[in-house]
């Protein structure tokens, strides 16, 4: 399991005060409220474990402006200093994720999981879908993709430890 989350992407400046533009790449935008150290980094690879040695920032002010977020970083106060972290990402790390219910899952930890039916395996998770109605697991089989609702009626079980998630499949949705 991922022990960062990419949480959003700085897109540009806004103000003269060091506020940056961030597009967020989280279900919920006014998580960034409850945020207060971050890592700011290049796209990387966030399965590597090790992969933060750097510099843990703080949150000084958050507002929002349409579907963006407008963050203030502690220590860039002028616009040359926050140019600097255009095109760069913010991560957190898994402890300071948002606590999830129960029987939610973060989508990186469902991605690369092996779908089973019945003892049989099916194919990997590749992507989650995100609709309005629910998310739906892409699951790669035979190099056909299957889409599966992720629902009670659909998923018997999820074991993101293990790496498995059981199907029930039904007529129609192979």
């Amino acid at each position: 399991m991922k022990k960062y989350f990419r949480i959003g992407e700085i897109i540009s400046l806004h103000g003269i005060k060091g506020e940056v533009k961030v597009y967020p790449m989280t279900d919920d935008m006014k998580r960034f409220d409850k945020l207060d150290s971050f890592y700011i980094l290049d796209s990387i690879d966030a399965d590597d474990a090790d992969f933060v040695d750097g510099i843990l920032y703080k949150k000084e002010n958050v507002k929002y402006l349409r579907n963006t977020v407008v963050l203030k970083i502690k220590g860039f106060d002028t616009i040359d200093d926050a140019r600097k972290l255009i095109k760069k990402n913010i991560y957190v790390s898994r402890e300071n994720a948002i606590a999830l219910a129960k029987s939610e899952y973060y989508t990186l930890d469902l991605i690369g999981c092996t779908a089973y039916h019945d003892n049989e395996r099916l194919g990997e998770i590749v992507d989650v879908l995100k609709t309005k109605a629910h998310d739906i697991l892409s699951v790669s089989c035979s190099g056909k993709e299957m889409l599966v609702p992720f629902v009670d009626e659909y998923i018997e079980s999820v074991d993101v430890k293990e790496g498995v998630v059981k199907i029930r499949l039904v007529e129609g949705l192979v």
